[in-house]
């Protein structure tokens, strides 16, 4: 193992950390200070906003948990601890498996720091925030470490019984999601934020990566001015430096470099991580992947694939291959409801022996997998910023990990790509099929078993093949990874289809090199019986529909959205919110008004006749809508006009017959 660079131990910082801050430290064998930690801590103890660009694995987390912590129990040593319902802190990350992870470390924290107030807490367990009366007229007794709580709020849960838990329980700092935290902030007064401390955005980058700058937005105005703000990421953005001038105060810049110990060059992931590459084709991939895997027995790996279908569609195939029995796999995607994410995270780590980690970029940021030792990125990330993020998944800490990029021969330009971006990697060979124990011809005629086997497999091979296709074509290297240059036939073979499915993406492309199975894909059943049931069912009903002469009108296709792009869904949502904001702010700006009885009608105020006596009685007016831009009306109806203009004649189909 080799150890990550040293700052000095925690006792050394200046201002230095209070005592419970240091026991439950060493109570937790941190003695040693990562750099990022080192500069970033005693920054947040003199009340400095602080915007932290650290590789991935360099200690973070303990970077802000500890300053918060700390600032709580000053409060209480100075006389003006936090009561039940006010929070000193608010964190939020972009993901609710990451949201958990920085929950369970400050419950780690919390727990060794309240271990030693357990004994000045009195049997009715009522914390006291000022010095309790002695017995027989005794000094009273001074509290020197209060019970501090917090809560976790994320999607997926029920958010009455969330509410319900705070206001039992209360907590001085909150961890969540950016909706959640929003819902709370902004639905309940019982959630007391005039106290604040601290705001902390994690993984800041991916926040407004995922859309949630206007809930960001919304959250910075409700909190109060005077408090201190950090920003923690691996990577840096144009919107990111936009939130920093909005959202903080003369902020101080921490960024912790990493250089290569052979060339000094440097670089943005840690010295400790090998990161390699593979030059091979389609068909070669499957293969190399088994190789690897069994070359490497009784390691962790974490396996990325670009789209959820293909999560889904591998995971199946990876676990029904004989070549690699003795391994476990897990599947984790964004689709999956939070319970099940939830329960796969925490099986795979804590699962020990040969285990692989399906998943796509939901796994790429912030978490904190125990004991990872290898990362395979099956397919190269649509966004180049998350590739660094995805390697980061093993060496962390100073551990030392090993990632792999599989690269066909066209896009070999990414890897100096990545270098200009101070990711350097190496060339790995290809491995010998015999280590694979399956050569590429069997191992396709293994994956279409698979998919002649269960009917399920079948439609989840087809959709995963449509989902890399629309995904490859949406690369922001685009420059790199271009739809024109690929096999696509070679692609479909190496997914094991058994026909090739009608889209419009391949209507562009000719001489598609790719061999049909010969097998009636009509007669594939499912082996879930159920569902086989009710699939014979559907065919039976509808034979019996065409010997009668009736035609089912074909079903249209939900073409809802599918010509509109990811950058103007993004822009008529923005423009939505502000819609709604302004709505907002004028029924607030009437409620006042009618309540100081200073309102006055449109009517009334445009110089209109008012005197009810002499003029006729009018026709009642159609009310006049809340929403009085007309124009954002309008440009919102043109835009669903030429929405559904544009949309018709548009096809897409998947033929599973």
């Amino acid at each position: 193992m080799q150890d990550i660079a040293n700052a000095g131990s925690w006792a050394s910082l200046s201002p230095p950390l209070s005592s419970p801050i240091l026991d439950a430290l060493a109570t937790l064998s941190f003695s040693q200070t990562t750099p990022v930690q080192a500069s970033t801590v005693p920054l947040f103890m003199k009340n400095k906003d602080v915007v932290v660009e650290a590789v991935t694995g360099s200690g973070k987390t303990l970077a802000f948990v500890i300053p918060i912590l700390e600032m709580l129990l000053r409060r209480h040593r100075e006389g003006h601890g936090l009561l039940k319902h006010q929070i000193g802190a608010v964190i939020i990350s972009p993901t609710r498996e990451l949201a958990r992870q920085i929950y369970d470390v400050t419950t780690t924290f919390l727990d060794a720091i309240n271990s030693a107030s357990a004994a000045e807490v009195g049997a009715d367990g009522v914390e006291q925030t000022t010095a309790e009366a002695g017995e027989d007229g005794a000094e009273p007794k001074e509290r020197t470490i209060p019970q501090l709580k917090h809560m976790l709020f994320i999607g997926g849960t029920d958010l009455v019984a969330d509410v319900q838990q705070f206001q039992r329980e209360g907590a001085q700092v909150v961890i969540g999601t950016p909706g959640r935290i929003n819902d709370l902030l902004s639905r309940s007064a019982l959630f007391n934020t005039k106290e604040l401390e601290v705001l902390v955005l994690d993984e800041a980058d991916r926040l407004l990566d995922m859309g949630f700058e206007q809930t960001l937005t919304a959250i910075i105005q409700r909190l109060p001015k005077q408090r201190r703000t950090g920003l923690f990421s691996a990577t840096m953005s144009d919107a990111l430096t936009q939130l920093v001038r909005a959202g903080l105060r003369n902020p101080v810049r921490v960024r912790v470099k990493v250089e290569s110990l052979t060339n000094a060059e440097e670089q943005r992931t840690p010295s400790s991580l090998e990161i390699g590459y593979l030059i091979c084709t389609p068909a070669q991939k499957m293969v190399q992947l088994i190789a690897l895997l069994r070359s490497e027995p009784e390691k962790k790996f974490i396996l990325y694939f670009s789209t959820c279908a293909c999560v889904d569609y591998f995971f199946k195939i990876l676990s029904a291959l004989s070549q690699l029995r003795g391994f476990a796999f897990h599947s984790l995607h964004g689709k999956m409801d939070a319970k099940r994410r939830e329960a796969v995270y925490k099986k795979f780590t804590t699962s020990a022996g040969s285990s692989v980690l399906v998943c796509t970029d939901v796994a790429a940021r912030g978490l904190d997998i125990p004991d990872v030792d290898y990362v395979v990125q099956y397919d190269p990330p649509q966004d180049p910023k998350a590739f660094a993020h995805r390697c980061g998944r093993t060496a962390r800490l100073g551990r030392e990990g090993k990632a792999v990029v599989f690269l066909t021969q066209a896009e070999d330009t990414y890897v100096e790509f990545l270098r200009i971006r101070k990711v350097p990697m190496v060339e790995l060979p290809l491995r010998d099929t015999q280590a694979a124990g399956v050569t590429e011809e069997q191992l396709l005629e293994a994956m279409r078993g698979c998919n002649t086997s269960d009917r399920d497999v079948y439609e989840k091979s087809t959709k995963a093949f449509v989902s890399w296709v629309r995904s490859y074509g949406e690369h922001q290297a685009s420059s790199i990874f271009r739809f024109k240059d690929v096999d696509v036939g070679a692609v479909a073979m190496a997914f094991g289809l058994l026909q090739l499915p009608k889209m419009p993406e391949l209507k562009a492309k000719k001489d598609i090199t790719f061999v049909p199975a010969n097998v009636a894909v009509d007669a594939i059943q499912y082996k879930d019986k159920a569902r086989e049931r009710q699939r014979v069912a559907k065919v039976e009903k509808e034979a019996a529909a065409r010997a009668k002469g009736i035609v089912a009108k074909p079903r249209k296709p939900n073409m809802k959205d599918r010509d509109t792009s990811w950058s103007q869904h993004k822009e008529l949502k923005e423009r939505r919110l502000e819609r709604r904001e302004k709505r907002e702010t004028k029924r607030t700006a009437i409620a006042k008004a009618k309540v100081a009885g200073t309102f006055v009608p449109k009517a009334i105020s445009s110089g209109a006749d008012t005197d009810a006596v002499t003029s006729p009685p009018a026709k009642r007016a159609r009310p006049e809508p809340i929403e009085d831009d007309g124009d954002d009306w309008r440009e919102e109806k043109a835009e669903k006009s030429k929405s559904k203009k544009a949309k018709k004649g548009s096809q897409f189909e998947i033929d599973f017959s």
